[in-house]
């Protein structure tokens, strides 16, 4: 479904009943990315999936954008659906956003949970952040001359604990086809977006009830990203999961018990 939100058109589902569940996914995926998600939380929860700005269907103007810009979308998002209160789980780059909607708006958020995203200082070396960067650059000419296929392969394995890939040809190849249904152009616009060794915001003034998920070979994030946030947040839980980056797909069933534990295990 489409609705007008922060001057866009944005591409948003529904699904289930209840107290309302707002999943805000990764850099690279678009909604359909938690197809292992909503079946499940769906049944206990109103579960809100939508396409962030620069993924799937949402509109994404040409122009520099940063993370702000993606919490207020979605932060107009709740309001065009009449969402006062929610429960909020951001995978990756999607962990930045809902924090930002959390310390932007508290009054919304009614728990939080973080997903393989980390807010301490990052350790990395001078040379790590060239080395980043230079294949960012590389990616995002491949994607500007010939489209995002030929990345496909390595940027979806690269999320998985090593050797995962392999024995799950299934899933890698449902998930390829899921995230090749991005626009090259709006995945450009986005990838352009993404501030390598930003300062992270003070995640120790969050007050409502948060679990922090990481992957114990998460070569993205580290799960010492994890752990450190973890440390950051008076109060939070911590779950450490046998997964790489991609905890929610390479772990599905494990990943949904944690979440709906530490939602039922909530007063309110």
């Amino acid at each position: 479904m489409k609705i007008q939100a922060n001057g866009i058109s944005m591409n948003y589902e529904i699904t289930g009943d209840g107290k309302w569940l707002t999943l805000v996914h990764g850099a690279g995926d678009n909604l359909e990315a938690w197809w292992n998600q909503v079946p499940s939380f769906s049944r206990n929860y109103k579960v809100l999936t939508y396409d962030v700005r620069g993924y799937g269907q949402t509109e994404t103007p040409l122009g520099e954008y940063s993370t702000d810009i993606l919490v207020e979308d979605l932060y107009e998002l709740l309001k065009a659906l009449g969402i006062n209160e929610t429960y909020l789980l951001g995978y990756s780059m999607g962990g930045r956003v809902v924090v930002g909607l959390t310390l932007s708006h508290p009054e919304m958020v009614k728990a939080l949970i973080i997903a393989n995203s980390g807010f301490a200082p990052m350790q990395r070396s001078e040379e790590e952040m060239q080395q980043m960067m230079k294949l960012r650059e590389q990616r995002m000419k491949i994607v500007e001359e010939q489209g995002l296929e030929p990345i496909m392969d390595e940027s979806t394995a690269m999320v998985f604990s090593a050797g995962w890939p392999e024995k799950n040809p299934e899933v890698i190849e449902q998930y390829k086809r899921i995230r090749l249904k991005n626009d090259p152009k709006s995945y450009l616009v986005a990838m352009r977006a993404m501030v390598w060794g930003a300062q992270p915001p003070d995640v120790s003034i969050i007050k409502c009830p948060t679990l922090i998920i990481g992957g114990e070979s998460d070569g993205l994030m580290g799960v010492e990203g994890a752990k450190a946030t973890h440390e950051l947040i008076p109060g939070s839980q911590l779950v450490v999961m046998p997964t790489g980056h991609a905890s929610a797909i390479e772990k599905p069933e494990e990943f949904n018990s944690a979440v709906l534990n530490f939602l039922a295990g909530l007063r309110d």
